[in-house]
């Protein structure tokens, strides 16, 4: 059974469709990829699936159950975290504060799980009393994502990650999304960095104009002559 199923999704924003039947499936344990040109709905699916954009066709299956337009506390209940690419930390408050805000759904064992996430993001560990707003691009991304762990999920969904990050960082977080696949989550990785996306992926999906272009391994997409010249720059 998939993880995550999104089936003939149509949703957009007031009178606009930007996704028109998309498919997307997260197998257990594995890493699935959307990458495609701006505009193509890449972000869209993800926020559809959390009432950030309008469903109005298609459905959201999560453990075979049907998820569509449930309110984003309960998707989270069910252990699906979601990182937007923007305003995902809490820049007034300390990296602790942050860590343990991710923990309000799960309370309990909080300092075992703010350890795992240390363990996981080691340049947080001096970092702890300091503001979110005072880190760099990098850091602050994986505040982000340590938060969305606290809650110990069963899918992980990460809008544009490494958007606007240096390629020391760039790299750290690609590394990052893998250590926390290796522990057993699903991740659902939404990247304009498309090449790297794929290489570290297992499924892949290219969108473009709101519907699915291309749905193969990554490796295949990556070794697809059509797909790098369209998506990947060659």
């Amino acid at each position: 059974m998939s993880l995550l199923q999104i089936q003939k999704l149509v949703a957009g924003y007031g009178a606009v469709d930007i996704l028109n039947g998309v498919d997307i499936a997260v197998e257990p344990g594995k890493i699935s990829v959307i990458v495609g040109p701006n505009g193509a709905g890449k972000s869209t699916a993800m926020k559809a699936l959390f009432g950030l954009a309008q469903v109005r066709e298609g459905r959201v299956l999560f453990q075979g159950d049907d998820v569509t337009r449930l309110p984003a506390d309960k998707l989270v209940a069910r252990g699906i975290a979601y990182v937007p690419q923007e305003r995902n930390v809490f820049r007034s408050l300390s990296v602790r504060e942050n860590l343990e805000m991710g923990a309000f759904l799960k309370p309990g064992d909080i300092a075992r799980r703010i350890e795992a996430v240390l363990a996981l993001f080691p340049p947080l560990r001096e970092k702890l009393k300091q503001a979110a707003g005072e880190l760099s691009g990098g850091q602050r991304q994986m505040v982000a994502m340590g938060r969305a762990l606290m809650l110990e999920p069963r899918l992980l969904m990460l809008d544009e990650p490494t958007a606007g990050l240096s390629p020391l960082y760039m790299d750290q977080i690609f590394d990052r999304i893998v250590a926390i696949n290796q522990s057993g989550v699903g991740v659902l990785l939404v990247e304009q960095n498309a090449k790297q996306a794929l290489a570290i992926g297992h499924l892949g999906y290219v969108l473009a104009t709101g519907r699915n272009r291309f749905t193969d391994s990554a490796a295949n997409l990556l070794a697809n002559r059509e797909v790098a010249e369209s998506f990947l720059g060659g």
